[in-house]
């Protein structure tokens, strides 16, 4: 019977509302599993025991950056998940360019910018310069390289000012604002 329903399923179910209401779910998931590790002692006990060497010092306080990730990707995936390359380079901008800002800023950064580091920022941007190139690669992607760069610079400059919010929110939706405006202006 199941292998009946499922690809009915995948023909009645349109694959974008299928996504955001797998995502919604996941998202609400992992959220409810990191309030009750919050609010309940026991729960809190065992997630340290399996998590505890991946959580940053604020993290056994409060959300997760993983609870934000997952919050700013459902958000990107309502918001964006029509134009795939604006979609798929936001959240890379953050998964890749976030990454690679924070490990050369904590190993070889000397210049402070507010509360980060000149060569995080220049070495993130760099980064995400680099997955706009990719994306715009992409097969069956309509990602012009210039709405890229764009988006690259606008994720880079978002991640190196002192907002606070958390970067796994503002990078991905921020610098996905101004990729979905500037393919509006340039169209």
């Amino acid at each position: 019977m199941a292998a009946l329903v499922i690809p009915v399923a995948y023909y009645l179910i349109p694959i974008r509302s299928l996504s955001l209401t797998l995502m919604t779910i996941a998202t609400a998931i992992f959220l409810i599993v990191d309030l009750l590790r919050l609010r309940l002692n026991p729960f809190k006990d065992i997630f340290i025991i399996l998590f505890g060497t991946l959580l940053r010092r604020k993290e056994f306080t409060s959300l997760t950056g993983g609870s934000y990730l997952m919050v700013a990707s459902l958000v990107c995936m309502f918001l964006f998940g029509a134009n795939k390359g604006v979609f798929i380079a936001a959240i890379s901008f953050l998964a890749v360019g976030d990454t690679v800002a924070a490990i050369v800023g904590l190993s070889i950064g000397k210049i402070r910018i507010f509360r980060k580091t000149l060569e995080g920022t220049v070495a993130g941007l760099i980064a995400c310069i680099g997955v706009a190139y990719l994306v715009s690669h992409l097969p069956y992607i309509d990602m012009p390289f210039l709405i890229g760069i764009i988006g690259a610079v606008s994720a880079a400059a978002v991640e190196a000012l002192p907002f606070e919010i958390n970067d796994n929110v503002v990078i991905p939706i921020f610098s996905g604002a101004i990729m979905m405006i500037f393919l509006q202006l340039l169209h």
